[in-house]
């Protein structure tokens, strides 16, 4: 990380001091103005201070050296945006072009199950063991009908061995001189011989049979008690990120209210689902937002809180024309208070910093002057009780009509978001704000945390620029972000 101290004579021309030397993606930690005939120049100047990290720093070198001289001059009379593209464009260009070639083999050796090779090979021996009992039985049946055959009559030898030996006598083809029951004793070995074997047999189908099963997954779904014919529709909200119990959820809603033979029409059964969707979800009315004078945004670090409180400042003086002030109520992290007031400089409105809760009787002398206050709280994950009691602290009297914003981000994993949301709860928010969306390739998060909270969604963010990149959330625009209807009609578009 490298911070530099810039001095001119106007803020934009500090700013593009920045730009020529750290590059766009620099980050302003202060700015002051200079008075008494301290500057350049002996009159007042404005002094910025402002840092980047090495690896972005080494990304801007890395594209100005490949350019030419007319292209470098370009480049740094280009806007910031433009800079920041033809950065990402180069380095991009650079990493495809000295990409690692693609593996020979299709299969790694360690992706082999070897379980699933030695059952395959324990179920080919235990067939090859089964076939030759079934083998050695036939022989000892084929053998005692031989015995039963006629046989020429021979001279009576004395009977001297019990009817056990008589029967060893027979298997090996002396025949006594009385052979009829001699005869019946061998059958009677040789048919309980083929009865165990038979027995043995059954029961090794019986494990083969069994073993199959064990692998066979069911359809999606299945688990749940689901169909078939909703499976399609449940593997869908799952892989849009909706978590499995709440997609069965509704699924299972659609299995009460369809008939069977609708089931099985996916178009129809979409529908429903869609409208469904629409049905639970809970967005903010204007209404709401307007009776609201003060808007309170909390979250944690990294979930573009900050940035979610200028675009709605933004969108309420741009576009709305409406009396905006911006307060900072985030004295832990270093320099969160001055980036704040640089953004008010930028939007003109008033800004102040609430380091306690008395700073709030002085902020309502001046309430009647504006028609919207916007307070940035600090970034804290409240693993403990002590920082929330810290953020109650910092709360504006009940008198005001405030309206607390939890931010949350759609790059973090469900889990995460759903533990950050029990943690908050102790302040009691109202609604929630989810930035990232362009970011992200599964919005079910949203959803998730709309359903078991039981809270409204307020508003989204999609973008970096502001405030072109600030939405309101609507049910419609959930709906699109589960089923991809708008990226799905683009691609159509294009294929023709």
């Amino acid at each position: 990380m490298q911070v530099k101290k810039f001095e001119a004579r106007t803020m934009k021309e500090a700013l593009e001091m920045v730009k020529a030397e750290l590059g766009p993606d620099a980050i302003i930690l202060s700015a002051r103005d200079n008075n008494k005939s301290y500057g350049l120049v002996g009159d007042g100047s404005v002094e910025i201070t402002a840092a980047v990290s090495e690896e972005t720093l080494q990304k801007k070198r890395f594209a100005e050296a490949r350019l030419r001289e007319q292209e470098r001059t370009k480049f740094s009379q280009s806007t910031a945006r433009q800079q920041k593209e033809l950065i990402e464009k180069m380095v991009n260009k650079h990493l495809e072009r000295n990409k690692a070639p693609r593996p020979i083999t299709s299969q790694r050796y360690i992706d082999i199950d070897e379980e699933q090779v030695q059952m395959q090979q324990d179920n080919r021996y235990g067939s090859m063991a089964a076939q030759e009992r079934v083998q050695s039985a036939a022989k000892r049946a084929l053998a005692a009908l031989q015995d039963q055959a006629p046989q020429p009559a021979r001279k009576a030898a004395p009977v001297v061995a019990p009817v056990k030996a008589a029967a060893a006598a027979a298997i090996n083809t002396v025949i006594p001189a009385v052979p009829t029951p001699t005869a019946k004793q061998v059958e009677s070995l040789e048919m309980q011989s083929l009865k165990t074997e038979i027995a043995n047999l059954k029961q090794v189908l019986a494990q083969f049979q069994n073993i199959p099963q064990n692998f066979v997954q069911g359809h999606p779904g299945s688990e749940f008690g689901l169909p078939y014919d909703l499976s399609f529709v449940f593997e869908k909200l799952v892989t849009a990120g909706v978590a499995p119990e709440i997609s069965a959820d509704i699924c299972g809603h659609a299995q009460k209210d369809l008939p069977s033979l609708k089931l099985k029409n996916r178009a129809l059964v979409e529908g429903w689902v869609a409208r469904k969707i629409l049905e639970t979800t809970k967005v903010c009315t204007p209404e709401e937002t307007k009776q609201a004078k003060v808007h309170i945004f909390v979250g944690a670090a990294g979930s573009g809180k900050t940035t979610a409180l200028v675009k709605m400042a933004s969108h309420l003086v741009v576009r709305e024309n409406k009396k905006v002030a911006i307060l900072s109520a985030d004295t832990f992290k270093v320099g969160a208070a001055d980036q704040m007031r640089i953004y008010a400089q930028i939007l003109n409105v008033p800004f102040s910093v609430i380091r306690n809760a008395s700073d709030w009787y002085h902020i309502m002398n001046y309430m009647n002057s504006v028609d919207y206050i916007l307070v940035d709280y600090p970034g804290l994950s409240l693993r403990n009780a002590e920082e929330g009691m810290n953020l109650k602290r910092l709360m504006p009297p009940a008198t005001l009509k405030s309206r607390v914003h939890l931010v949350l981000s759609t790059l973090a994993k469900d889990q995460d978001v759903t533990e950050l949301g029990r943690r908050y709860s102790v302040l009691d928010y109202h609604d929630v704000i989810f930035t990232g969306l362009d970011e992200s390739v599964q919005h079910g998060t949203i959803y998730n945390f709309m359903r078991r909270f039981d809270v409204p969604l307020h508003s989204f963010g999609i973008g970096t620029r502001v405030p072109e990149d600030f939405e309101f959330a609507t049910k419609e625009r959930v709906l699109d972000l589960l089923f991809k209807i708008t990226q799905a009609t683009k691609q159509e578009h294009q294929t023709l």
